[in-house]
């Protein structure tokens, strides 16, 4: 577990950067490139280190007990939240709308990801990814602006359709990439799955 919350602390700790007022001083003291340099190493870092530390966390103990529909609260979540994500890089009127794309869909993926999963170390990874994208939605629209093309509707259409081809890669491969099965093929004929 210790690997995991060192992981989260670089990983979202340099995300903070910004919030926490030290972006200007850094560069000021780095300078540009080398500020960018450092961000993108610490935070590739902090993502290995997450990854690897949720691996070696497992198994966690279990804290609760997620009911069954929270399961199906994520199949509808998550392929938003990949939405949102796409969106964040194309000139959408998703991302005019909500103004902060990435963020509300880190708060989707993460949310679903908190309620349907009880273990320990699933809920510090995601109950970690889910309070940081709180700040981060309350600073950003407390902070306002918008931007500056509305969007348009092909980068609607894209975004929908790269996000929801997204989700059904995920959730068909969701075993193999992360040892848990978001679909459950049935092994015998009339038998249930999700």
């Amino acid at each position: 577990m210790d690997v995991l919350i060192i992981g989260l602390a670089l990983l979202l700790g340099v995300h903070m950067v910004r919030i926490l007022g030290l972006r200007g001083p850094l560069v000021r003291v780095l300078s540009a490139p080398l500020y960018a340099i450092f961000y993108s190493v610490i935070s590739a870092v902090g993502l290995a280190l997450v990854i690897y530390g949720h691996i070696l966390s497992h198994p966690s103990p279990t804290v609760w007990t997620p009911p069954e529909w929270t399961r199906w609260a994520a199949l509808f979540a998550v392929p938003a939240s990949l939405i949102l994500l796409t969106a964040t890089y194309l000139p959408s009127h998703i991302r005019s709308f909500t103004r902060h794309p990435m963020t509300l869909g880190v708060f989707l993926w993460s949310g679903a990801h908190l309620i349907a999963n009880g273990e320990l170390a699933s809920l510090v990874l995601f109950g970690s990814f889910f309070a940081w994208s709180v700040i981060l939605l309350i600073e950003g629209y407390a902070r306002g602006g918008a931007f500056e093309r509305p969007g348009r509707w092909s980068a609607d259409l894209a975004a929908i359709a790269i996000g929801l081809t997204a989700a059904g890669l995920f959730a068909y491969f969701h075993m193999q990439l992360f040892g848990v099965a978001v679909i459950e093929f049935a092994s015998e004929p009339g038998a249930p799955g999700i």
